[in-house]
C-alpha cells in the first residue's frame, strides 16, 4: 500500500488498551495472562521511540526496518503463549492484540487464527477490520472464514476484505494488475449477491461493493481512463480528453496533506526535466476553497497545470478517491498505466510512457 505513512502512525501507534486478565494463575505459576498484560506493557514502552524512528526515517526501507523491529520484538512473545493453549479465549485475545499492535504482522499470527478461530463468531471484529485495511498474510484466514463460518456477517466481511486486499494488489502490480482485478472483481460481485445488507460503519457491503466495482470495471491498470470535467485557477472549465497524445500524471491533492507536499521538490524537478516533452502533470486540488490553493502556490511555486475540486463531488466522488495524494498515470492513448506511485518510481514510468509516445 503506497500510502502516508501518517496513517500508519495514527492506526497503529494509537495507545492499544491492555486487555483484562480472565484466567488465573495456576498451581505451578504459569500465569498467561499475567505474561500477557507484561508483553503489552512492554510494547508501550517501545511505541516512542519507533513512532521516533518512524518519523525520521529517510526511505522506505528505514520505515519497513522499524515495522519489522516491532513485530521480530514481540511476534514471537505471543505467539509462545499462545502455543500452551491455542484454543482457549486468552489466546484469541492475544492473536487479535497483536493483529492490531503490529504494523508488520507476523503471517504466523494470521495462520493461528486460521487453524483455530476461523469459524468462531468472535473473528467477526477482526473480519471487519480487515475488510476497512486489507493486511498481507491475511488471505488463508479470510478464505477460511469465508469458507467455514456459519455467520453471514463474518463471511461477507471476509469476502469484501478478499475482494479489497486483491484489488489493493492489482493497482500495486501492473503486470499481475488483470488476474488480481479478475479476482476482485469476481469477490465484489459475490458480495453484492449474497452480503449486500452485511453492515460496515453506518454503511451497507452492498453500497461499498458499487463504487469498488466501478474502480476496477473503469479505473484498473490496463482501461481507458473516463474523461474528467473541472476547472482551471481562472474559473474556466477543462477536460481530461483534451491531453490525449501526453503521457499524464494525476495527481489528486490537497495544499493540507503533508505527503503530497513533500512530493513537490521532485515533482518541480520532474516537469523541469520534460520540458518540450509530450508530457502533463495535472495536480487538482481537494482543498474546500480556492483561494487556498491559489495562495499555496504564490509562496510555493508549483509551474504545472493545476485544477480545483473542492473537498466534494467532481473526481473525489466519481473515482471514489479514499487517500491523498492519488496518483494516475496516463498514456498517450488516455490508457491507465500507472497507480499509486510516487518519486524514482513515478519519473522512471513517466520517462518510459513518453518514450513511447514519441515513437
Amino acid at each position: 500500500m503506497r500510502r502516508w505513512t501518517g496513517g500508519l502512525l495514527a492506526a497503529l501507534f494509537v495507545a492499544v488498551p491492555l486487555l483484562a486478565a480472565d484466567k488465573p494463575a495456576d498451581a505451578k505459576g504459569d500465569d498467561r495472562a499475567a505474561q500477557f498484560k507484561k508483553v503489552q506493557e512492554d510494547y508501550l514502552k517501545a511505541v516512542p521511540d519507533a513512532r521516533k524512528a518512524l518519523e525520521t526515517a529517510k526511505t522506505p526501507e528505514d520505515r519497513k526496518a522499524v515495522f519489522q523491529k516491532l513485530n521480530k520484538e514481540f511476534a514471537p512473545r505471543i505467539l509462545k503463549l499462545v502455543e500452551a493453549d491455542p484454543k482457549d479465549k486468552l489466546s484469541f485475545d492475544m492473536l487479535t492484540w497483536a493483529t492490531q499492535a503490529l504494523p508488520d504482522v507476523d503471517s504466523k499470527v494470521f495462520d493461528s487464527l486460521a487453524k483455530y478461530w476461523a469459524k468462531d463468531e468472535k473473528i467477526k471484529d477482526l473480519c471487519r477490520r480487515l475488510s476497512m485495511s486489507p493486511k498481507e498474510g491475511t488471505t488463508k484466514l479470510l478464505q477460511k472464514v469465508l469458507d467455514d463460518n456459519s455467520d453471514k456477517d463474518a463471511k461477507g466481511l471476509a469476502c469484501f476484505a478478499l475482494a479489497k486486499a486483491a484489488a489493493d494488489k492489482a493497482d500495486k502490480d501492473p503486470k499481475d494488475a488483470t488476474k488480481a482485478s479478475a479476482r476482485a472483481e469476481q469477490l465484489y460481485e459475490r458480495v453484492e449477491k449474497e452480503f449486500a445488507d452485511v453492515k460496515l460503519g453506518r454503511d451497507t457491503l452492498g453500497n461499498q461493493t458499487k463504487t469498488a466495482l466501478f474502480e476496477i470495471r473503469n479505473l484498473s491498470i490496463g482501461k481507458t481512463a473516463p474523461n474528467v470535467e473541472s476547472e482551471n485557477l481562472d474559473g474556466k472549465k477543462v477536460q481530461l480528453k483534451d491531453y490525449k497524445g501526453k503521457v499524464v500524471v494525476l495527481d489528486i491533492w490537497a495544499t493540507w496533506c503533508p505527503p503530497c507536499r513533500a512530493m513537490i521538490p521532485h515533482e518541480r524537478e520532474m516537469v523541469k526535466k520534460l520540458k518540450d516533452k509530450p508530457f502533463a502533470l495535472i495536480s487538482i486540488s481537494a482543498d474546500a476553497k480556492k483561494d487556498t490553493l491559489t495562495k499555496f502556490i504564490e509562496d510555493t511555486p508549483m509551474p504545472w497545470t493545476h485544477w480545483w475540486n473542492g473537498q466534494t463531488g467532481g473526481i473525489l466522488k466519481d473515482w471514489n478517491i479514499r487517500f491523498f495524494p492519488t496518483i494516475y498515470v496516463l498514456d498517450a492513448k488516455g490508457v491507465i498505466r500507472y497507480k499509486h506511485i510516487r518519486g524514482p518510481e513515478l519519473e522512471e514510468a513517466v520517462e518510459k510512457l513518453v518514450a513511447e509516445a514519441k515513437k
